[in-house]
């Protein structure tokens, strides 16, 4: 199933300072959700091997690709009692 979603985005203060989403506030799809399980396979590998751009030159950089696409898709979700991130060994 595939459908619109509308995301709130992090915004920048006067300071130059990220402000984080406020995801204690009411999802503005009007669906709130419980539980978010994660296969975390599928949010690492193409954080590491992106196709739309080089790969990440360090190993930080790629933390912080996968830190930046979970909290996208936590903000988007918005579980209110339980995030399961499943990470497995290599295939």
């Amino acid at each position: 199933v595939v459908s619109d979603c509308i995301e709130d985005r992090p915004t920048w203060n006067e300071a130059g300072e990220k402000v984080p989403v406020d995801t204690s506030r009411a999802n503005p799809n009007g669906v709130e959700f419980d539980n978010l399980f994660l296969d975390m396979n599928g949010i690492i590998h193409p954080a590491s091997h992106p196709e739309d751009r080089p790969p990440p030159e360090t190993e930080d950089d790629m933390n912080l690709a996968v830190t930046d696409y979970l909290e996208r898709v936590f903000a988007a979700a918005r579980p209110r009692k339980l995030l399961f991130m499943a990470i497995d060994g290599v295939a």
